[in-house]
């Protein structure tokens, strides 16, 4: 039986899951709008057995995911049929999905509903899921492209009457040449184009008929154009999981997490998607997305004797590499094999599907390599798509200097790991080789310790020697440039960098000579932001406290007598120079080495001190405070 650690894996996501008993046979198949939610109320206990019985049976669920429950809905259908698993229901009659036909083959074409599809010219659009939005979207579609509906054939069309549908607007009627064959073409193709994608303005046309019998007070009528509406927006999304097509396809999307990397291909065999299989990949802390997904194609087709006529790729190996595949594939498979990267359409839909469920395998193998048992933070998955990382950023180092007109200048460093702050990480530098106010220098400084004291540690500080997938410096172009010098001169290129400048919120990276403009409400800025925060906090907080030390140091030490150790024993006993006020000489002579007459002195010294006075400590930091960096 699957254990709640194996469930606690599995996506929150819509898709399709199939429960395999221990010999790998699959038991059932289901869909779900949460993957993980339906595979726990299928574990559930309900006096004493389990909510499905076929549980127990179970030793591991395999998933594909998808774009929503529609597509689960047909995916679940073609892996049903594919396995026939014992415990799932069947349907008698073997219903078949509708699809709308469009009978192109024909000089005046007609659209009707089929469970059909047959290899007879003419064009396929489905499948519907349900048969009553197949039936509302082809009602619409006659009411704005009124082709025929009837069974005559095109030759014999012109010898007929025209028919009640034509008195009713629901028919051009070709029939007695009332409307030409180059018109009821250009009808013909209007409704394919919506049925292949071009649909807004269709559903625009739908819009402003529902909006105008509502204005007309027709509200039964505006009723029925609303769920016309509802009907088209459904068909609109482009179900991917069958495609009227005869050939053959793989679509191979990879998905990195760290140093953990797996492969989805999702095999589309006749036109129907029959599965999605998983490959995990090791060494390659020091590839490329291409030097991956080159890597698996090699192995996985060399002794693959299921080899379609066309790969699809979720990106680029290079015009060389390419070229080498489709000949050793072709003399493999004695017929041509092609390896492409669609940029838009629906293959590139399927490539998007197989990315997000490679990113997922990723994303639970590295939980597996390092225990996290929370999911990546979409924040982190926002940013790497924002900034285009070849790596999700689950470590984060964010920099920022604090100052106040070079003194007591501090470097903060903090860590955000998946999306989070890892405090055991922070890290704080005191600048020592910096005169005066130069946030560029004290930046090299900082970074040119972190790295090198981070390239030799022990077991104990290991966390701290732990690489970045990602550095943010707090501060525009040019603070990048003093940060990638530092990078340069110890070598090292592997990093990913970026600065992220305070006013307009521009993200600057090397080599891009304009600034990125995130959306404000972009969830990777939001993480930027807050690791750019939590820097600037984390500095300031500890500059306050150096420079507050400061400044109460310098009021003792004007008194003769007092050196370091008598101020250091002197603020330990009373806490603060506001206690010291307080204080009288009997008190303050009980520290060692404080006479009668240095008490005095203390005493006077601080009561006329105008800096002194109640709550006038801390007055200079406040005003000082808009000089702060």
């Amino acid at each position: 039986m699957i254990t709640g650690e194996q469930i606690s894996l599995l996506p929150n996501q819509p898709g399709v899951y199939l429960m395999k008993n221990a010999e790998g046979e699959v038991v059932y198949i289901g869909k779900a709008i949460d993957i993980q939610k339906r595979i726990r109320s299928h574990c559930q206990r309900r006096d004493g057995a389990f909510a499905s019985p076929f549980v127990e049976f179970v030793a591991k669920v395999d998933f594909i995911i998808t774009d929503n429950d529609v597509e689960a809905l047909l995916l679940e259908y073609n892996l049903i049929k594919k396995h026939n698993p014992p415990y799932n229901v069947k349907l008698k009659d073997d219903k078949r999905y509708p699809y709308i036909k469009i009978t192109s083959q024909e000089d005046y074409p007609r659209a009707y509903l089929t469970r059909t599809v047959e290899a007879d010219g003419a064009r396929y659009f489905g499948p519907f899921p349900h048969v009553a939005q197949a039936r509302r979207t082809l009602s619409a579609l006659h009411e704005i492209f009124p082709l025929r509906t009837c069974k005559y054939e095109s030759d014999k069309l012109l010898s007929v009457r025209p028919c009640l549908d034509y008195e009713m607007g629901r028919c051009c009627a070709p029939c007695g040449s009332i409307v030409g064959k180059n018109e009821y073409r250009q009808l013909c193709g209007g409704m394919t184009a919506f049925l292949r994608g071009s649909h807004d303005s269709v559903i625009r046309t739908l819009r402003e008929r529902m909006e105008t019998c509502a204005e007309s007070m027709l509200f039964e009528k505006a009723a029925f154009y609303r769920d016309i509406l509802d009907a088209a927006h459904q068909f609109a999304e482009r179900q991917k999981m069958m495609h009227q097509t005869v050939e053959n396809q793989d679509f191979v999307g990879c998905g990195r997490v760290h140093d953990a990397a797996c492969i989805a291909v999702i095999r589309r065999r006749g036109g129907r998607v029959l599965g999605a299989s998983k490959h995990s990949l090791d060494n390659i802390n020091h590839a490329d997305a291409q030097e991956i997904l080159y890597s698996f194609l090699l192995h996985f087709y060399a002794h693959n004797t299921d080899i379609p006529k066309e790969i699809y790729l979720s990106s680029t190996i290079g015009a060389d590499r390419v070229s080498m595949l489709e000949k050793a594939l072709t003399g493999m498979m004695e017929k041509p094999v092609r390896l492409k990267t669609p940029q838009r359409g629906g293959k590139h839909a399927m490539l998007q599907l197989a990315e997000k469920n490679a990113l997922h395998y990723a994303e639970q193998q590295y939980r597996k390599l390092h225990g996290v048992r929370r999911g990546v933070a979409r924040n982190v998955i926002s940013l790497q798509e924002s900034l285009r990382l070849e790596v999700l950023p689950l470590r984060i180092e964010g920099y920022d200097i604090s100052n106040t007109q070079g003194n007591e200048s501090v470097g903060a460093m903090v860590v955000f790991v998946d999306g989070k702050p890892y405090k055991s990480g922070y890290r704080r530098f005191k600048i020592k080789s910096v005169e005066g106010p130069n946030d560029f220098a004290m930046m090299q400084e900082m970074l040119r310790r972190r790295f090198k004291h981070g390239e030799n540690k022990d077991d104990e500080k290991k966390r701290f020697a732990e690489p970045p997938d990602l550095i943010m410096i707090d501060g525009g172009k040019g603070h990048l440039h003093a940060a990638m010098e530092v990078l340069d001169e110890l070598d090292i290129q592997h990093f990913p960098i970026c600065s992220l400048a305070k006013r307009e919120e521009e993200i600057y990276l090397p080599g891009i000579p304009m600034p990125i403009r995130l959306d404000r409400r972009s969830e990777g800025l939001k993480l930027l932001q807050q690791v750019r925060d939590e820097a600037h906090r984390f500095g300031i907080t500890h500059h306050r406290k150096l420079r507050g030390r400061r400044m109460k140091e310098s009021i003792l030490r004007d008194i003769p007598g007092i050196g370091p150790a008598k101020e250091r024993a002197l603020l330990q006993k009373f806490g603060s120079v506001e206690k010291l006020l307080e204080a009288s000489e009997e008190e303050l002579q009980s520290i060692p080495g404080v006479t009668a007459r240095l008490a005095e002195m203390i005493q006077s010294h601080l009561h006329t001190k105008p800096s002194t006075q109640r709550g006038a400590v801390t007055n200079p930091i406040q005003r000082q405070s808009r000089r702060e960096k």
